[in-house]
């Protein structure tokens, strides 16, 4: 991932700015700043490969934060937004060799194209929705040539493919094929291209469609395993919901459920043990509750919550969710508890 740093005393512009820019793509990492001065402090602790500024701010304005950017990292390209800027501003940043000028007005995506393209990403969009194994052997079949980003709860990993084979793979510490199995076990995964693609040192060997069988066996005998240590079955699911914690409300999207239980994607800086009030809404069954809970589990992506407890029409709408292909393990789940 590549950290880009956004600077602006206005902290809506901020927010918002950070907020669509990670709504992108997986391949950017967002940090912010409010002065020029929070900039330069988060810059000598972090790689920084773009920053985003305005012009006027307090301390240190814009000009002047390129100007020593210039002289301390060469290598970091600034982006200047400005509003209506007049042709003798234009003319001024045009003169600075690692700035670029953009104006506010014009649309996000083409910010995008550009942080993408002086990132060297030929960037291919984001797929979900679609297994990881199913995505794998259309680009097989296309013999095509990328660096894939897979995430999925928290979990980040790479996957390196040449003419539609799997050469490399990195998670964590893990390279080679034992990376690349626990990265094809993941399940509802977000799945970033880049077609810009720099052949890699082969690590794999095996062909594709033999670590996909060998993964699919390894998860099966990880789904047998925790059968038994699971109370209640978990669904995957996509889902808007809102919460609340002290008082406050927020929006977030419901990646799974079970009867005991959720994980939801949200960045807010959420604790574990805090409790937090899960509002699920049916349409189809005009019904709306809140489930009282406790965040047991805090990764990058979002929180894990443990439900206090679950009424019957609870059940109802948390089956309505969990419908589709998961709705007959779901109403087995269902009458098992309600025998228990």
């Amino acid at each position: 991932m590549k950290n880009i740093l956004i600077v602006d005393h206005d902290p809506i512009i901020l927010q918002a700015f950070v907020g669509l820019l990670k709504s992108q793509g997986g391949f950017l990492n967002v940090l912010s700043a409010r002065n020029g001065k929070a900039a330069l402090e988060i810059i000598a602790q972090e790689p920084i490969h773009i920053v985003i500024t305005g012009l006027y701010m307090p301390e240190i304005d814009g000009f002047e934060l390129v100007a020593i950017l210039a002289k301390q990292y060469p290598d970091i390209r600034v982006i200047i937004m400005t509003n209506n800027s007049s042709p003798m501003l234009r003319a001024k940043i045009k003169q600075m060799p690692t700035a670029v000028h953009f104006d506010q007005t014009l649309d996000i995506s083409l910010l995008t194209k550009r942080i993408f393209t002086e990132l060297h990403i030929d960037y291919g969009g984001q797929v979900r929705g679609l297994s990881l194994a199913s995505f794998l052997q259309m680009v097989k079949l296309e013999e095509r040539s990328c660096t894939l980003q897979i995430s999925a709860k928290g979990k980040t990993g790479c996957l390196s493919i040449v003419n539609g084979e799997l050469v490399a793979a990195e998670v964590g510490p893990l390279r080679g094929e034992s990376a690349a199995l626990q990265i094809l076990a993941w399940e509802n995964v977000l799945i970033d291209i880049d077609y810009s693609f720099n052949e890699d040192q082969r690590e794999i060997d095996k062909p594709l469609m033999a670590l996909l069988f060998e993964s699919g066996r390894l998860s099966d005998e990880k789904r047998s395993g925790r059968t038994n240590l699971r109370k209640y079955d978990r669904f995957e699911c996509l889902v808007a919901v809102d919460y609340n914690i002290s008082d406050w409300t927020y929006q977030c999207f419901l990646r799974d459920i079970s009867l005991g239980g959720a994980y939801i994607e949200t960045e807010q800086p959420i604790k574990v043990g805090q409790e937090i009030i899960l509002t699920l809404t049916s349409p189809e069954l005009e019904r709306r509750c809140a489930i009282i809970g406790q965040v047991v589990r805090r990764d990058k992506k979002g929180i894990g919550v443990e439900f206090e407890g679950v009424s019957s029409r609870q059940k109802e709408v948390i089956q309505v969710l969990a419908k589709g292909s998961f709705k007959s393990s779901l109403d087995q789940s269902l009458s098992l508890s309600d025998r228990s």
